[in-house]
């Protein structure tokens, strides 16, 4: 399950994930276009230790 974080003044969007079971999380950003639909990144933040 994705959560929201933040939305900007310019409509991109930052989601994340709860914790998963190898103790990383999923961040994912997603700024609708006109002409493509969405522009989107995702990346994991490592563990923490």
């Amino acid at each position: 399950m994705m959560y929201p974080y933040l939305t900007l003044d310019d409509e991109t969007e930052i989601v994340h994930s709860e914790m998963l079971s190898d103790n990383t999380v999923k961040v994912y950003i997603e700024k609708p276009d006109e002409k493509d639909g969405f522009h989107f990144a995702s990346c994991f933040l490592p563990k923490y230790e």
